[in-house]
């Protein structure tokens, strides 16, 4: 009996075995996840705390140390839905890297298109996912916006650190970046989480590295202050080095994405959907926004559950589905996921303003 490739559980056994796109974020502080047999999701998120057991009088024998206070958040994640149509212009036609003769028949194009499609599809949900991590971690909120929908998911982060205006970071002469940096590990430390890494935009770390104090510091024989050693990493991530004095690992993420929810403020009247829209293009981090903050940071994706007619309900991340069109003749791939980063803890983190 032929194997129907399109049928749900042939595709998942397929994006299983595709390599993952490689993202800082997610894959630092977002490793673990979780479903909900439901589209809402609940999850606690509390605020970090020092208290220690308090001495006692033998006679007393114990004292009560008071919970440690939570807020339960009830959402509903946006559905992430991308299409891919094929068509029989598709199949007729040579894919890429195909042999320009004695290449592919139909059917085996088909299913060429099917695995790549899959790897595009799955790769534009993990680009979200991606940029949702960010607005959680450096803005405290995830707007949702697109269509038929329009909301704010809200943290209530309030660890966001502004550096005095005579001492930003690109004032390489009078800003004071380690200073800024221990005082944001400091603000972690007292939530009981000890900060080890440091995330900015391009700008913010080429700032760091140029500033006075700092390079005087590196320059300083036998003082291992810093080792300052660029390497580049995949989809846009640069690891500078180690930080001792702070205890930071920095990085530069310069990552970016296309904004398909709002208007291209360089397009005026041309809005998302509309035919000649052009997405603007972001960077996916601030400018001069630096992440200050422990790599075991308490955060979870959540998925609520894909509800479908056709295919029925799927606790997972990704549900794939097919359908047929018969005029004209098309054939529909769609990957459906309704995920929502989250962290645990608001204060086991701090975000610094440098520029």
């Amino acid at each position: 009996m032929a194997v129907d490739l399109y049928k749900p559980r042939f595709m998942l056994q397929m994006m299983e075995q595709m390599p993952p796109l490689r993202t800082l974020l997610l894959d630092t502080f977002f490793k673990q996840k979780k479903t909900f047999p439901t589209e809402q999701v609940d999850f606690d998120v509390k605020k970090g705390g020092m208290a220690m057991a308090p001495f006692v009088s033998p006679r007393i024998g114990s004292s009560v140390l008071d919970r440690q206070g939570y807020k339960t958040f009830s959402y509903k994640p946006p559905l992430v839905a991308p299409k891919r149509v094929m068509t029989t212009d598709d199949l007729d036609t040579r894919l890429p890297g195909e042999a320009l003769y004695s290449g592919y028949n139909p059917d085996q194009r088909k299913a060429a298109l099917l695995q790549d499609d899959l790897k595009e599809l799955d790769d534009a949900i993990t680009r979200r996912e991606e940029w949702m991590a960010a607005m959680a971690l450096f803005n405290g909120e995830i707007p949702v916006v697109g269509e038929g929908v329009d909301d704010v998911i809200s943290f209530e982060f309030d660890n966001q650190i502004v550096v005095d205006a005579g001492k930003v970071w690109s004032d390489y002469v009078n800003s004071r970046p380690l200073d800024d940096l221990n005082g944001a590990a400091d603000r972690v430390a007292r939530s009981g989480y000890s900060a080890n890494i440091a995330i900015g935009d391009s700008a913010s770390i080429r700032a760091l590295v140029r500033n006075q104090e700092v390079q005087k510091l590196l320059d300083i024989k036998n003082y291992q202050m810093g080792l300052i050693e660029p390497k580049v990493l995949a989809n846009g991530a640069t690891y500078f080095g180690f930080l001792p004095e702070c205890n930071l690992h920095i990085y530069a993420y310069s990552a970016f994405y296309a904004d398909n929810d709002n208007e291209n403020p360089d397009f005026p009247g041309v809005k998302p959907g509309d035919k000649g829209f052009v997405p603007k293009v972001y960077p996916l981090i601030p400018n001069g926004k630096v992440f200050v903050g422990p790599t075991q940071l308490p955060a979870k994706m959540l998925y609520g559950v894909i509800k479908d007619i056709q295919i029925g309900s799927h606790m997972r991340a990704r549900v794939p589905k097919q359908w047929d069109q018969q005029e004209p003749s098309e054939r529909y791939l769609k990957i459906s996921s309704r995920p929502l980063p989250c962290p645990m803890d608001l204060d086991a983190w701090a975000t610094l303003d440098v520029l």
